[in-house]
């Protein structure tokens, strides 16, 4: 991501001691078997109904450090474009188990949507941080990274950072992710932003926590009260561009509380040898006409 972005701020607010994921609705392919730790597989929105943000997040087990690593979150389509999905790679470095949610957040297609992609080859190795910019006008809800063109398997890839912000002063919306190629072969990554016209009630929420060297954290940051996470994710601010040496775990949208607020959960490692601030963001808006948030567990073992 460009030195020059500028991300927008919000208050930070208390970690609650639970975030629930069973509030969406399981939907997706039926469930393969994951072998050898690892999981590439996606999850459904209702026909109809397209995708905005997405990613992954262990379910049911609480909350602590899980040692996943989330390889690939994008959205795409399958049949031709007959349905939307949100495609994940998780690989689960831990002894145990653990049931990997897939999410999808979904609604009716939003005026001006538009999904803007870009690809750039990443040799063996070597990490890449970049930007995707929506069009004048409209604004990021949501976005990822896969390799693309090589069928499906474990490419050794790891997302270090996956975010939303701006650029120019705000005149222009983006996706940001930084991706480190671990294979012994360079891949093609896809790298894509979700767009539309602002939606009512629009706004980029961001928290900020400073993680140690080789510190880890999993947290949340809200939206405010009504609206609902389209999109979200992490990244390391006010240090201009480089690679950080972090590695996200978990991303996914949830809820909190009585009343269920919406949130977007990031679990992150900071691998480098010096701490980082890490904005924990969210793209929030009302929610929109059809909003769903679809679910599909699949079971990961251990290595």
């Amino acid at each position: 991501m460009s030195a020059a972005m500028l991300l927008l701020c919000a208050p930070a607010h208390a970690a609650p001691d639970r975030v629930d994921f069973d509030a969406g609705t399981a939907m997706g392919i039926p469930e393969p078997t994951a072998v050898q730790g690892f999981l590439r597989n996606t999850v459904l929105c209702p026909e109809g109904k397209s995708p905005y943000g997405g990613g992954a997040a262990v379910v049911g087990e609480g909350t602590r450090d899980f040692k996943t690593t989330i390889q690939e979150s994008s959205p795409g389509t399958i049949g031709g474009g007959a349905r939307t999905l949100w495609l994940a790679s998780v690989r689960n470095n831990d002894s145990a188990a653990h049931t990997v949610g897939v999410f999808a957040t979904c609604a009716d297609k939003l005026a001006g949507y538009q999904k803007v992609s870009k690809t750039i080859a990443i040799p063996a190795g070597s990490a890449e941080r970049t930007t995707v910019i929506c069009p004048s006008g409209k604004v990021a809800l949501g976005g990822g990274a896969a390799v693309v063109g090589e069928g499906t398997r474990d490419f050794k890839t790891t997302i270090q950072e996956t975010t939303p912000g701006t650029v120019g002063g705000g005149a222009y919306s983006l996706w940001g992710v930084s991706i480190r190629n671990d294979d012994n072969a360079s891949h093609t990554v896809g790298f894509t932003v979700v767009c539309a016209d602002p939606p009512a009630g629009y706004e980029l929420v961001r928290r900020d926590l400073t993680v140690p060297a080789g510190g880890f954290l999993r947290d949340i940051v809200r939206c405010p009260s009504g609206k609902v996470a389209l999109g979200g994710g992490a990244a390391v601010v006010g240090e201009g561009s480089q690679d950080f040496k972090t590695a996200i775990q978990e991303t996914a949208p949830g809820t909190v509380g009585a009343n269920d607020q919406s949130v977007w959960l990031t679990a992150l490692r900071n691998g480098d040898a010096k701490s980082h601030q890490i904005g924990l963001f969210a793209a929030c808006t009302n929610p929109p006409s059809g909003y769903h948030r679809a679910r599909q567990d699949y079971s990961v073992p251990g290595v």
